[in-house]
């Protein structure tokens, strides 16, 4: 079995057991058959383009993130959380200022 083969259907197993989805929901989800499910997550086969595209939006990731090593995956998990932290803080400074600003004219009388 190639190494590409073995790692996409690795890491589509492990997307789909974080999702908590049997194969059958998933087979379902990208219109294959179970036994096909089975086949691609053993690396037995690969999936068609048109097929990563199915599982990308079944399981929630960019369907190139399917060919992340383990390590990869991780460093790519850690900046995704790390851009989610960032962008709520930067909600919540930004909320934050908006209130002390509109605070502070009302009670200068500016507005």
């Amino acid at each position: 079995m190639p190494y590409l083969q073995k790692l996409v259907g690795a890491n589509i197993k492990l997307a789909r057991t974080r999702l908590k989805f049997s194969q059958k929901h998933l087979a379902e989800l990208v219109r294959l058959s179970l036994s096909t499910i089975r086949e691609i997550e053993r690396g037995a086969r690969f999936p068609t383009a048109e097929n990563l595209d199915r599982f990308g939006i079944a399981l929630g990731l960019r369907p190139y993130k399917l060919f992340y090593d383990k390590e990869q995956m991780e460093l790519y998990d850690k900046y995704e959380r790390i851009a989610d932290y960032y962008c709520e803080l930067n909600q919540k400074i930004n909320t934050i200022l908006d209130e002390t600003t509109y605070k502070y004219l009302k009670a200068s009388g500016a507005i």
